[in-house]
């Protein structure tokens, strides 16, 4: 990357953080520490991403050597991930089926969800404070290393035939409270791995390696399955078996990047007190505020749609595997079309706007596509839902990791990470209770009219939301109190 030096009001030159950090790090280590963080949470940082913002691009990111080692390393990993989502939805069926009850197979998608929901929930912030706490590559390795011993079990159990509803439950369970770790701590690092400017770039870039993959993950995932439809906890084992194996790449790329050294002063105080600062810091900023109001509203009553697509093929489209695999393909492309284009927005500043707009067209599409009951109408319909989706999450995380200071900003995301790994497992549950008794449809229905409500509302009565840019510490100065 070619150094840049910057004029500040008074003429001098300022060269940024990012030039001066091999010299910053080669002092002693209290110095260095309170100096990059001093650096981090300065002008510079905002200076840097307004000078010229239109001239980065969506694979900007890309150009820094860390970055690109962790990106290459989720985006395998993420193929392995959605086969194995692919599988374990569609194995939760039919275990309902072979258990007499198929009528409750929504119910025990749901009852998967809520036994990922309880630990996202009660460790969530635990998680987000340890990643202010240590260094974020270490912690990853451990936490993407136990992920992978996780789905061995779980493709152990299925591929032998002794896999029952009560162990996929434990089983998530435990690997909730993995992510509990992981979550946070993958999200703060990212930008720590590029400078400000190409933020979005970075973001925009870890969605598509997390929602390509949907395109293709679980189409391959279900070319592997079909020759073992007559055995179907083999074929699944297969697949979870793949994903062990997948997280070996985000664990090589860790272990090749540099150390990321802890920023500020987040260990000299209680790990209950570095909780309560991160939640007062929340609190305090109105549009920090809504941005985690609006993420766990559709959390909890719109996202868990992708998560009941198995019971929508079974129960309303009357569809099999291989269709549910053109479902997720469908929501893949539109999320990763999402991904793309909030990988671009790296120059755009009304981000509050398209946050609320994405939000309200996200709880539209959910309502129109809850009115089909063929295959064919409801592809499109989820290619919308995977876009609007994913423009929602780049803005709400491009906000979030803007106006949060780094020494903050793990405590901050693991709210927001677990919104969704703590509330959107609990919406499945609702929902697919919901759907038990009502029809999957029906359920789905009110929940996107519940999103579309209050994101009307936001975009109506919350100006400090709607008027959000990108750029951070300038506009913490200038936050409401209200709202």
């Amino acid at each position: 990357m070619q150094a840049a030096v910057f004029k500040t009001v008074d003429g001098a030159l300022h060269v940024p953080w990012w030039v001066r950090l091999p010299c910053t790090l080669a002092v002693s280590e209290p110095v260095a520490r309170e100096a990059l963080a001093e650096e981090l949470e300065g002008p510079a940082t905002d200076l840097a991403a307004d000078v010229e913002p239109g001239r980065t691009s969506a694979i900007a990111a890309l150009r820094y050597r860390d970055f690109r080692l962790f990106w290459f390393g989720l985006l395998v990993s993420n193929i392995g991930t959605w086969m194995q989502m692919f599988g374990q939805g569609y194995l939760v069926v039919l275990l309902a089926v072979r258990d007499g009850v198929p009528q409750l197979a929504p119910l025990y998608l749901g009852l998967v969800g809520l036994a990922r929901a309880i630990p996202g929930l009660a460790l969530g912030l635990f998680g987000g404070a340890l990643a202010d706490r240590t260094d974020r590559r270490r912690l990853l390795l451990v936490t993407q290393s136990a992920a992978a011993v996780t789905a061995a079990i779980l493709a152990t159990l299925a591929i032998t035939d002794r896999v029952n509803i009560v162990e996929i439950l434990l089983l998530g369970a435990l690997n909730s409270t993995i992510f509990a770790f992981d979550a946070p701590t993958r999200q703060s690092m990212v930008p720590r791995l590029v400078p400000e400017r190409d933020l979005m770039s970075a973001i925009g870039l870890n969605s598509a390696a997390f929602n390509g993959p949907q395109i293709i993950g679980p189409v391959i995932g279900g070319l592997i399955f079909a020759p073992f439809a007559g055995r179907p906890t083999f074929g699944a084992g297969l697949l979870f078996y793949i994903n062990a194996i997948s997280y070996l790449a985000v664990v090589v790329a860790l272990l090749r990047m540099r150390p990321i050294p802890i920023i500020g002063k987040s260990s000299e105080i209680s790990m209950l007190d570095s909780i309560r600062e991160g939640l007062a810091y929340i609190r305090e900023d109105v549009v920090v505020r809504w941005i985690i109001i609006l993420a766990a509203t559709t959390a909890l009553f719109a996202r868990p749609y992708l998560q009941l697509l198995p019971a929508v093929a079974h129960d309303l489209l009357q569809v099999g595997a291989v269709e549910l695999s053109w479902m997720l393909a469908a929501s893949g492309v539109g999320s990763l079309a999402g991904a793309l284009v909030t990988a671009a927005f790296g120059g755009l500043r009304k981000r509050g706007a398209v946050l609320i707009g994405s939000s309200i067209a996200f709880g539209v599409f959910l309502v129109a596509f809850t009115t089909q009951h063929t295959l064919l109408p409801s592809l499109p319909l989820l290619v919308l839902l995977g876009f609007s989706t994913m423009v929602f999450l780049g803005m709400a995380n491009g906000l979030l990791q803007t106006r949060s200071p780094d020494h903050l900003r793990g405590r901050v995301m693991s709210v927001y990470t677990m919104v969704f790994m703590g509330l959107m497992p609990l919406g499945s549950m609702v929902m697919g209770s919901i759907g038990s008794v009502a029809g999957i449809g029906g359920g789905l229905l009110a929940g996107g009219v519940v999103c579309t409500i209050v994101a009307l509302y936001a975009g109506a009565r919350i100006a400090p939301l709607r008027q959000a840019t990108g750029g951070s510490r300038t506009l913490v100065a200038r936050r409401s109190p209200t709202g």
